[in-house]
């Protein structure tokens, strides 16, 4: 991933944002836990790894795995993982200086006197952007974490050297986990094609 240029972190979250695009059929709220440390009494901000810049990669790269031999083709997809990539890292920087939003309005929400709730905290887009389908955290030494809304999924996941290791957890009745599983192991081989053969 680094001999490639990317961030490892944004590169493995690109890869989630396509294996979880083909799994849903669509992309869904993305939460990346992201340290606040320099910070007193710093903990976490959210980093959300649904950008447009993702959604351009995913829908190029589509619902289904195709090789593609089409040379300005896998260009324009390595380009468009590029950006998101970027994007990612830029907001997981923002994250971690304080600059997110979710921590801010959850202070806010925690100042609301009773019963005069600004509408901002009923609108359904505020609901909807704080429904986490998808949970993710880089968990050195893992085991992980279970979803956090019922129709959702739990990804941690531990970059090394020369390998990545994910723990995928989901409600049995969904059985999604083995689903998941592969189509993350597809999404990063994909991935990986494209940095070995394309040039930007």
């Amino acid at each position: 991933m680094k001999k490639a240029g990317f961030s490892p972190d944004a590169y493995v979250q690109m890869a989630i944002q396509l294996a979880t695009f083909r799994l849903f059929g669509k992309q869904v709220g993305t939460y990346e836990s992201t340290q606040v440390r320099p910070f007193l009494h710093g903990r976490t901000e959210t980093t959300r790894s649904v950008s447009l810049a993702s959604a351009a990669f995913v829908k190029r790269m589509g619902l289904r795995s195709i090789h593609d031999d089409d040379t300005e083709a896998r260009n324009e997809k390595l380009s468009l993982l590029r950006e998101a990539a970027t994007q990612h890292s830029e907001y997981t920087r923002q994250a971690a200086r304080g600059m997110g939003v979710d921590r801010h309005l959850m202070g806010l929400f925690m100042l609301v006197d009773g019963d005069t709730v600004p509408t901002l905290f009923s609108h359904p887009l505020y609901s909807r952007s704080k429904y986490w389908r998808v949970s993710t955290s880089t968990l050195p030494n893992m085991p992980g974490f279970g979803p956090v809304v019922p129709d959702g999924v739990g990804i941690a996941y531990d970059i090394r050297e020369d390998c990545c290791f994910f723990t995928i957890t989901g409600r049995r009745e969904h059985n999604w986990t083995d689903r998941l599983s592969h189509l993350l192991e597809e999404s990063l081989l994909e991935m990986s094609s494209l940095t070995m053969t394309s040039k930007l």
